[in-house]
């Protein structure tokens, strides 16, 4: 399956996810759940495939760390005004992930990253990254984009989930 599929199903697999929350189970799920878990259920929807050079995931993936070591460098910089100390942490982010993007291309495609481990992984990750995120006093977020770390963490793991499955197929 290529990666609008994978992206079709993940869209699907979030609509359904987040109906069942909302009214099967009736948990709350505020805008910036739904919006932030949307984002993740597609990146996790797309996620197994770094293991392959040629997916669109793996060619985004070093801009996306490029990206996500601005966002850090903008972040701490404006908070603090320690340049320095910003830069520093900002490349030890993006030079960490992408190396985590080097040596997932290095593995068999349809190996770890498809199965539990590589899934486990995931959903741990993103719980740290977005509980990081949510409680970080460098980045005090307006009440508008309060976030439940675990919620937008559910609809990652279904992303990745839905890319498994879809795979299955």
């Amino acid at each position: 399956m290529n990666y609008r599929g994978h992206l079709t199903v993940g869209f699907a697999f979030f609509l359904a996810a987040y109906a069942t929350l909302l009214f099967a189970l009736h948990i709350h799920v505020s805008v910036a759940d739904a919006l932030l878990g949307l984002a993740l259920c597609e990146f996790g929807a797309l996620a197994p495939d770094l293991d392959h050079k040629s997916s669109k995931i793996h060619r985004w993936s070093y801009a996306g760390s490029a990206f996500a070591g601005v966002a850090v460098f903008l972040a701490l910089s404006l908070k603090t005004h320690d340049f320095l100390s910003a830069g520093v942490l900002a490349s030890i982010v993006a030079g960490i992930l992408a190396l985590v993007v080097f040596l997932l291309s290095n593995l068999k495609h349809r190996g770890f990253t498809h199965h539990a481990p590589g899934f486990l992984l995931f959903v741990l990750c993103i719980f740290i990254a977005m509980s990081f995120l949510r409680n970080s006093s460098f980045l005090p977020l307006p009440s508008i984009l309060d976030f439940s770390p675990a919620k937008v963490t559910i609809f990652g793991a279904i992303g990745y989930l839905s890319h498994l499955i879809a795979d299955a197929f």
